[in-house]
């Protein structure tokens, strides 16, 4: 404990002196940046617990999907209803909202003492992490260094990349080690949070808030030109399935992998969880410069190889093929979100970009519900195992469906 407390110490001092040492032209980036890493650190941080929670409270697989899903109805209840408040006021009221909710919901978190509790500090967190989303994207646009502007969406795609992995490995790593499993990581972000939150006092946006009131009815925007349309479909549905592919690591992965594999413990998991991440932020920094287009296929080809590898090595229990599943399940994560919201970005303007990419969002983030129930539905009936090789065929079909629609699409309008 006492060495925890030290590492805690040095790091607040490493992060306070790199921004006191920044350029001044850097600083708001480094605040908007960090309010997303945490932010989506705080998503995932419960994955590598679910196993404590499941023995705590006797939980079936379907139960821990229903908790783990409870963040996504959060999230996609922010997109659907408030897709338009971040454009009507501009980024930072958004972004300090989903902070403040952030902060909020890992406290509930933390204090769970049942899973209705638990869930409630889920959809808080949901909440949080779909104001947060949209309005860092948005931001990293105003707030880069004017070289940097046009890079805004893949550069929040690494960063919100960097954080969907931070989480649960501090989270698994810090509950097989420190006392207060079900406590301690929740702190460990809740505590910089908060650091965060009075840091974007010093951040400034270059839009105003418009006068009246922003609507809020639920509305999905589409592209305004219709012949983007069926590429903004191929996109959000390839998210879906990359969203969804991930998902399953992030809620089951710690039941499964004690099924596969001989070493067990929040640990193992969540550095399973993370190493995903970890592939998919490096992939994406390697293929930063490559087309668009390009990546995307890439992407769409590593999603069927990861429904094909970890299929196999569900039926064979084979380790070796457990970790080519991982490394590709990081592979497809990164370049499927390299290119989607690149994509995006060039599909949006400044005046629809933020309505825009929360309907990307949202069908992305419905493949984490959907397939999710799915297979805790199956593996209720018939068994973890089964449902996550029929999880598989199933997202390999569809990764199979949309290469070929966009090589049909390709032939019709060649890029």
């Amino acid at each position: 404990m006492v060495v925890w407390q030290k590492l805690k110490v040095h790091f607040g001092s490493f992060f306070l002196l790199s921004l006191m040492t920044m350029p001044t032209t850097w600083r708001p980036f480094a605040w908007v940046g960090a309010a997303l890493c945490a932010g989506t650190m705080g998503t995932a941080l419960a994955s590598p617990l679910y196993p404590f929670y499941q023995a705590l409270w006797d939980l079936q697989p379907s139960e821990i999907t229903y908790i783990f899903i409870a963040y996504m109805m959060g999230v996609l209840v922010t997109l659907l209803f408030l897709g338009k408040v971040t454009a009507h006021y501009g980024f930072l009221p958004v972004l300090k909202g989903g902070m403040v909710f952030s902060i909020i919901g890992l406290g509930i978190s933390a204090l769970a003492i049942s899973p209705f509790l638990l869930g409630l500090g889920r959809v808080t967190i949901g909440i949080a992490s779909g104001m947060i989303s949209t309005s860092a994207i948005l931001g990293m646009s105003q707030v880069l260094p004017t070289s940097h502007k046009s890079r805004a969406g893949q550069i929040a795609s690494m960063v919100s990349v960097a954080g969907f992995g931070l989480g649960p490995f501090i989270s698994g790593w810090i509950a097989q080690f420190l006392p207060y499993p079900l406590v301690t990581p929740y702190l460990t972000v809740l505590v910089p949070s908060i650091v965060i939150l009075y840091g974007l006092r010093s951040v400034r946006q270059e839009i105003q808030s418009k006068p009246g009131r922003p609507s809020f009815l639920p509305k999905l925007e589409m592209p305004a030109e219709p012949g983007s349309r069926p590429l903004f479909l191929i996109i959000s549905m390839t998210a879906f399935a990359a969203f969804g592919i991930f998902s399953l690591y992030g809620s089951l992965a710690p039941s499964f992998l004690e099924e596969m594999i001989p070493w067990s413990g929040p640990a193992v998991s969540g550095t399973a969880i993370a190493s995903v991440l970890f592939i998919s932020g490096c992939t994406q920094f390697v293929l930063r410069s490559l087309p668009l287009h390009q990546t995307l296929y890439l992407g769409m080809l590593f999603l069927l190889l990861t429904c094909l590898a970890l299929g196999l090595t569900i039926s064979t229990h084979s380790i070796l093929l457990f970790v080519v599943s991982d490394i590709l399940a990081g592979l497809a994560h990164g370049a499927t979100l390299l290119a989607t919201f690149g994509i995006v970005g060039q599909l949006s303007t400044p005046e629809n970009r933020g309505p825009l990419f929360s309907t990307y969002l949202f069908i992305g983030y419905l493949g984490t519900i959907m397939p999710i129930v799915s297979v805790g539905l199956l593996a209720d009936a018939f068994g973890l195992l089964s449902a996550v090789i029929i999880f598989c065929i199933s997202m390999g079909l569809l990764a199979l469906g949309l290469i070929a629609f966009k090589f049909r699409q390709d032939r019709a309008v060649p890029k």
